[in-house]
């Protein structure tokens, strides 16, 4: 299977920032998420490709015409979520609005990083009309880990372990759909 995998944000636009304990931006966070998601997919056979492979700006146009170009089977924009209350947490699942392949992904991804984390609260698989997710022409979605401005959820975004560990279930979960 072809793979196009994002990770959201970067350069001049960092996304989210987790401030406690640590200051983690989200753009980092997501490229090291990609970089291991990558090579946990081709480890297994599949053909991947990244938007960015650094901390360089692209506009989100340009992440959807570049995995266009590619031909690519299955669009994947990795982020960390936030929001304004610090007690905010857990993992959810993004497709197109009406998509039935992107909502039968997103569902198969999720259940799978719950099933990896089953103490992570699951919000859902959710439709948006998310740039990233409109102009693609293949099945895609968006994967918002966990939320980076929740102190404990910052922890656990920023462990190594994890990071290899929810690269892993995203992936199970990409073979759960081929």
């Amino acid at each position: 299977m072809k793979i196009c995998i994002d990770p959201g944000h970067g350069g001049g636009d960092s996304g989210a920032v987790g401030t406690q304990p640590f200051r983690l931006e989200e753009k980092d966070f997501n490229l090291g998420l990609a970089l291991l998601l990558e090579e946990e997919l081709e480890a297994r056979g599949h053909w991947t490709i990244l938007t960015r492979r650094k901390d360089r700006s692209l506009s989100l146009p340009a992440r959807a015409k570049l995995s266009n170009r590619t031909g690519a089977d299955l669009f994947v924009s990795i982020h960390a979520n936030a929001a304004g209350n610090p007690a905010v947490k857990g993992m959810e699942v993004y497709h197109f609005p009406g998509s039935k392949a992107g909502q039968a992904a997103a569902a198969r991804i999720l259940e799978s990083i719950i099933s990896a984390f089953p103490t992570h609260s699951n919000r859902g698989v959710k439709e948006a009309n998310f740039a990233v997710l409109r102009i693609t022409d293949m099945t895609a979605i968006l994967i918002e880990t966990e939320f980076i401005t929740n102190p404990k959820q910052l922890q656990f975004l920023a462990d190594p372990e994890n990071q290899q560990n929810m690269a892993t279930a995203i992936a199970d979960g990409i073979e759960a759909i081929v």
